[in-house]
């Protein structure tokens, strides 16, 4: 049958079912070969026609593009290459593979119009997207069905160079499902709610713009399938985004996903005044905080409020220990994964440590059993694990524990 066909090719390439919206270096595994993963998919294509039907939309849905093999092959082939060719004219520089995949793939889908419609996903190294401009648009404009195609980081700041790739997004593709917005694309950003180019964006990006309060609401609710968003960065708003009174530029958009990253000027209140809207408590599912105004010890108050919350990110520095009395366990019944991540102010100069008082608080809060749903955990302290050590009985369920430290990259496991 062809869903079990299907299941099978799916484990000769395994990239093939990713339709996440992250970049190539965001995807990338260390298990096996991608571009080998490719041609052995293809080659199951070439058995019969009927595998061929199957193998086909797998292979276009989502496309990788990387620029060498992760295996011996590559060495061959850049053995091969070195020979060259005698079609090849002396007088011509060798073109450089990713560029060379490129062409190839357009030439494909020149010829076969059936199959660029079957384009969803596009993925290409960092390098080859930020050199092959001209080659990349030509691509992207014969595939109308792209959900996410990775671009130039001139395309989200309205670089002259990228503009002809960026009119392309805007006339070819109009079903994309996510875009950034960067520093210097602030009128491109206002102008959206007058005449939407991407109807469908589910996952919005918006870092460094200086922006109205008014003029980024209008944007977010013209927006009607936003669902993923993440604010860095933006030195002009306020809390007064999140007012939940009705307004001609409308109220903030509820959403699932809400990221706030280096952004100072919105407060506690701010965000207690968004959650306040029965709406907004129902669908938040997942809160990033990082480097905010919003204390530790709000924390608490904002799970209150946030009640359907199930992953929660909080990232900031401190300078002084938890202030005396403790605050009120952090307590909710729905969260599942926690990143705790509290780290000491490098400019810092007090006599004792902050840090551990605020990890102390949390192991209280753990073994009051205030975290029933919670199942994984991330922590910036190495021994957070010996906190609850000879404890672990007051745990109702298992519990994994990552943790690391300012100066490490990896995540160390425990289970408890």
């Amino acid at each position: 049958p062809d869903n079990v066909l299907n299941r099978i090719f799916s484990y000769v390439c395994p990239h093939a079912t990713d339709h996440s919206f992250l970049t190539a270096e965001e995807t990338t595994t260390e298990a096996g070969c991608m571009l080998c993963d490719m041609r052995d998919l293809a080659y199951c294509g070439m058995v019969c026609r009927k595998w061929n039907k199957v193998a086909e939309p797998l292979l276009y849905t989502s496309i990788r593009l990387d620029s060498v093999h992760y295996c011996g092959m590559e060495e061959e082939l850049e053995t091969r290459r070195k020979r060259g060719s005698i079609f090849q004219k002396k007088y011509e520089p060798p073109m450089e593979v990713p560029e060379m995949r490129m062409r190839l793939l357009y030439r494909t889908f020149q010829e076969n119009e059936r199959i660029a419609f079957l384009v969803k996903f596009f993925r290409v190294p960092y390098m080859t997207r930020e050199t092959c401009i001209a080659d990349h648009a030509r691509l992207v404009s014969l595939t109308p069905e792209l959900r996410y195609c990775d671009v130039a980081d001139g395309v989200f700041s309205d670089d002259s160079s990228c503009a002809g790739l960026k009119a392309i997004l805007y006339a070819r593709c109009p079903e994309l499902r996510k875009m950034t917005w960067t520093t210097g694309s602030e009128k491109n950003f206002v102008d959206l709610w007058v005449q939407p180019p991407w109807r469908n964006l589910e996952v919005v990006n918006l870092a460094s713009l200086r922006v109205e309060n008014a003029d980024l609401v209008r944007v977010l609710n013209s927006l009607t399938a936003l669902h993923d968003l993440t604010l860095k960065a933006l030195p002009w708003i306020s809390d007064t985004i999140f007012d939940p009174t009705p307004n001609l530029t409308g109220v903030f958009p509820a959403l699932s996903t809400l990221a706030l990253e280096d952004i100072t000027t919105v407060s506690f209140s701010g965000l207690k005044m968004y959650l306040s809207r029965p709406m907004v408590s129902a669908s938040l599912t997942s809160l990033t905080l990082t480097h905010s105004s919003i204390a530790p010890q709000a924390l608490p108050h904002l799970l209150a409020a946030a009640v359907s919350l199930e992953s929660l990110s909080y990232l900031t520095t401190v300078t002084r220990a938890l202030p005396t009395p403790e605050p009120p366990h952090i307590k909710s019944k729905t969260l599942k994964v926690f990143r705790y991540e509290i780290i000491t102010d490098i400019s810092s100069k007090a006599l004792a440590e902050p840090t551990p008082s605020y990890y102390s608080y949390l192991a209280s809060s753990l073994l009051s059993g205030s975290l029933p749903a919670l199942t994984s955990l991330y922590v910036r302290e190495p021994e957070f694990a010996d906190r609850l050590e000879g404890h672990s009985s007051a745990l109702t369920h298992q519990l994994t524990i990552h943790t690391k430290t300012a100066d490490h990259l990896d995540w160390v496991k425990f289970l408890i």
